[in-house]
């Protein structure tokens, strides 16, 4: 049975070692034919990425919600109004160096400036734009700590 406490340096708690079941359900494992055996797999697999993917979006919008606003009282080119007046009145490269540059300086709101610079170029239907600022905002979340 595991102990409650946490395990000591060089000591390791996989389930495997603690002679658990893994976290693929038994009947997957134990399936009959190998083609319903990597179904299963397949289906519990994108069950779990349902999850996380719905997880990751509550926490965001919770993120917007709060961070949008106390951003833009803070620094007024964090709003959706700026980002729009900048897409409407740069060029592509421009715009491609905007990225770069929100990116690049990793400020204070730089994950709330990046979403809504995103958002805008969606609007605006500039998708391969939106791809690169949807990239590099998934880098800069992992820079930063949420609000």
């Amino acid at each position: 049975k595991p102990s409650s406490r946490p395990p000591s340096e060089g000591c390791r708690k996989s389930r495997r070692l603690l002679k658990l079941s893994s976290e693929i359900s038994e009947n997957v494992v134990t399936g009959g034919n190998e083609e319903e055996r990597q179904e299963g797999i397949e289906k519990e697999r994108e069950a779990i990425v349902k999850e996380c993917r719905e997880a990751r979006q509550r926490a965001a919008m919770e993120v917007a919600r709060l961070g949008v606003e106390s951003a833009a009282r803070e620094n007024p080119t964090a709003t959706y109004e700026h980002c729009l007046m900048r897409i409407r009145s740069m060029t592509k490269k421009g715009l491609i160096n905007r990225v770069r540059s929100i990116e690049r300086a990793a400020g204070k709101h730089c994950v709330i400036k990046m979403a809504i610079f995103k958002s805008c170029l969606q609007d605006e239907n500039m998708w391969e734009l939106a791809k690169l600022a949807s990239e590099a905002l998934e880098r800069l979340k992992g820079l930063q700590s949420p609000p």
